[in-house]
C-alpha cells in the first residue's frame, strides 16, 4: 500500500464541501448513508490507512464492507476509495472553543414559552367548550413531530443538504394523526369538534415553529408569536386594560397562519417523490421522535392531573409555568456545560482530570438550573396565590422534578446517547404503570392523589437514571472533540 495518489500534484486545492464531492462508484450500494463528511475525509486522505480509520469510525466495519458491498474488507475498500476519489481540500473542522451560555439565550427560551401562554389564553377562553384530553393530545403529537423535524433539519444542514420534503410530510402527519386521535377521544371520551380543532390548530403551530427552528428562522418565530402572545397575556391578567375572548382567539389565530405559512414557503416542487428522511438518518430520526413523544407524554400527564379549580381564576396548570418559563436558562446552562466540557478536554492531560472536571462542570450547571427553577416557582406561586390560584405541593414538587429531568435529557442527547434517555423515560412509565396496575389490582380506584404520587414516582426514577446517565455520557472525551 504504497505510492502517490493520482494527481495529487495537479489536483484542485480550492476548499470543497463535503457535500460537493461526488458520490465515489464504490459506495453506489449505500447511496445516501453516506455522510458527507466522510466523504471530505476521503477527499483529503493522502494514505490509503487514513482513509480506513475513517471508514471504521464512522461504522463501516468488515462485516458491513463484506455483505453490503462486495469487498473483502475495509483495507480494501479503502484501496479502492484512494484510486478512484480525486484528492481535494476540504475546509477545517472549526476548532474554537464552543460558545458559553449567554443572556441572550434567555429571549430564545422566552420564544419558546411563549405559545405556552398562547394556548393557555386560548384554554381560558374556550374551558366551557372543550375537554380535558384537548391539549395533553396537542402536546404529545406536536412534541413528537417538533423533534423529528429537528433533527431532520438540522442533521441535514450539517451535512449541507436540504430537508424541505420532511416539512411537507411532517404538517401532514401533524393533521392526520392529531385529527385521528382527536376523532377517537370524541368517541370514548366525549369533547366535541371544538376540542379536536384547537388540538389540531395546536400541533400544526408546534411542528410548524420546529421547522422555522430547523432554518435557523428564530426571529422570525419571535416576531409570529407577538399578536397572540401579548393578546394571551393581557387577556389573562387583565391587565393593561381587559380584553373580550373572541380577539384573544383572533390574535392567537393571526400567529398560527402567519406561522404556518412562513413553514409552507419551505416545501419544495414535487415533495412527494422525495423521502422525508435520508436512510442513514432513519434510526437516529425515529429515536428522536420517540424522545418527543416521551416528552409529551410526562408534561401531558402533568397538565392532566393539575386541578380544575386552578383555571378559575384565569391560571390554568399554574405549577407548569416555572418549568415552561425555565426554558431560557436551561439552554443557557446547557451551552455553558458543553464549553466548559469543551475546555477541560483541551486542559486536561489524563483522562482521571477531565472526568472530574466535566462532572464538576455537570454539577455546577444543573445546580446553577435547579436554583433558577426554584426562584421562578416561588415568583409564580406568589403570582397565583394573590390570583387565588393554589395548586398542591405535590404538583410543584413534580414540575421541579419534571424540568430537572429535561435539563439533564438534554446533556444527554447532547453527548450523542439518545438510546440511554429512552430508557431512563422507559423506566419511569413503567413506574407510572406500575402504580396504576396496583391501584386497580387493589381496586381502590386511581383517585386523583394516587395518580399524583404515581406522577412523582415516575419522574423520579426518570431523574436518577437520567443523572447517572449525565454523568457517564459528559465525561466521554469523544463527543467534546
Amino acid at each position: 500500500m504504497t505510492g502517490h495518489r493520482p494527481r495529487l500534484e495537479t489536483a484542485s486545492v480550492s476548499p470543497a464541501r463535503p457535500s460537493d464531492i461526488p458520490l465515489p462508484a464504490a459506495f453506489a450500494e449505500i447511496g445516501d448513508e453516506v455522510p458527507p463528511p466522510l466523504l471530505g475525509v476521503v477527499a483529503a486522505a493522502i494514505d490509503r490507512l487514513e482513509i480506513a480509520a475513517a471508514l471504521e469510525t464512522w461504522g463501516l466495519s468488515n462485516a458491513f464492507v463484506r455483505e453490503r458491498l462486495g469487498q473483502g474488507d475495509v483495507f480494501s475498500l479503502a484501496e479502492q476509495l484512494y484510486d478512484e476519489v480525486e484528492y481535494r481540500t476540504v475546509p477545517v473542522s472549526d476548532t474554537r472553543a464552543r460558545r458559553p451560555g449567554h443572556p441572550i439565550d434567555l429571549a430564545r427560551g422566552l420564544v419558546f414559552a411563549a405559545p405556552t401562554l398562547m394556548f393557555a389564553g386560548a384554554a381560558v377562553a374556550l374551558r366551557t367548550r372543550l375537554s380535558w384530553w384537548s391539549m395533553p393530545l396537542a402536546l404529545i403529537c406536536g412534541w413528537t413531530l417538533g423533534q423529528f423535524v429537528s433533527f431532520v433539519g438540522f442533521s441535514q444542514r450539517a451535512g449541507g443538504k436540504a430537508a424541505e420534503s420532511a416539512v411537507a410530510w411532517s404538517l401532514i402527519a401533524a393533521v392526520i394523526c392529531c385529527a385521528g386521535l382527536g376523532f377517537a377521544a370524541d368517541v370514548l371520551l366525549g369533547g366535541g369538534m371544538d376540542a379536536i380543532l384547537l388540538a389540531v390548530i395546536a400541533c400544526i403551530f408546534m411542528t410548524a415553529s420546529a421547522v422555522l427552528v430547523a432554518h435557523d428562522e428564530m426571529h422570525l418565530v419571535a416576531l409570529m408569536l407577538v399578536p397572540g402572545a401579548i393578546g394571551a397575556l393581557v387577556f389573562i391578567t387583565h391587565e393593561p386594560f381587559s380584553l373580550s375572548a373572541p380577539i384573544a382567539a383572533l390574535l392567537a389565530g393571526t400567529s398560527v397562519l402567519i406561522m404556518l405559512a412562513a413553514a409552507l414557503r419551505h416545501i419544495p416542487a414535487c415533495w412527494w417523490h422525495v423521502p422525508p428522511v435520508p436512510r442513514a438518518s432513519r434510526v437516529a430520526a425515529f429515536r428522536y421522535a420517540v424522545h418527543g413523544l416521551c416528552c409529551g407524554l410526562f408534561v401531558a400527564l402533568f397538565v392532566a392531573l393539575d386541578p380544575a379549580q386552578s383555571g378559575t381564576r384565569g391560571w390554568p396548570a399554574v405549577a407548569a409555568y416555572p418549568m415552561i418559563l425555565s426554558l431560557g436558562v436551561m439552554e443557557w446552562q446547557l451551552r455553558s456545560l458543553r464549553s466548559a466540557a469543551r475546555q477541560a478536554l483541551l486542559r486536561s492531560y489524563t483522562l482521571a482530570r477531565f472526568t472530574r472536571l466535566a462532572r464538576k462542570a455537570l454539577f455546577r450547571s444543573a445546580s446553577s438550573y435547579l436554583a433558577a427553577l426554584i426562584v421562578l416557582t416561588a415568583l409564580v406561586q406568589a403570582l397565583a396565590f394573590a390570583r387565588s390560584a393554589r395548586p398542591s405541593t405535590t404538583l410543584v414538587v413534580d414540575a421541579t422534578l419534571l424540568g430537572t429531568a429535561f435539563f439533564l435529557a438534554l446533556v444527554v442527547a447532547s453527548c450523542g446517547r439518545m438510546d440511554l434517555v429512552l430508557r431512563c423515560w422507559l423506566a419511569g412509565f413503567t413506574v407510572y404503570g406500575g402504580w396504576l396496575l396496583i391501584a386497580w389490582a387493589t381496586r381502590s380506584g386511581i383517585s386523583s392523589s394516587t395518580a399524583r404520587l404515581a406522577f412523582c414516582s415516575a419522574t423520579s426514577v426518570a431523574l436518577v437514571g437520567l443523572a447517572a446517565a449525565a454523568s457517564v455520557s459528559i465525561a466521554n472525551p469523544n463527543c467534546h472533540s
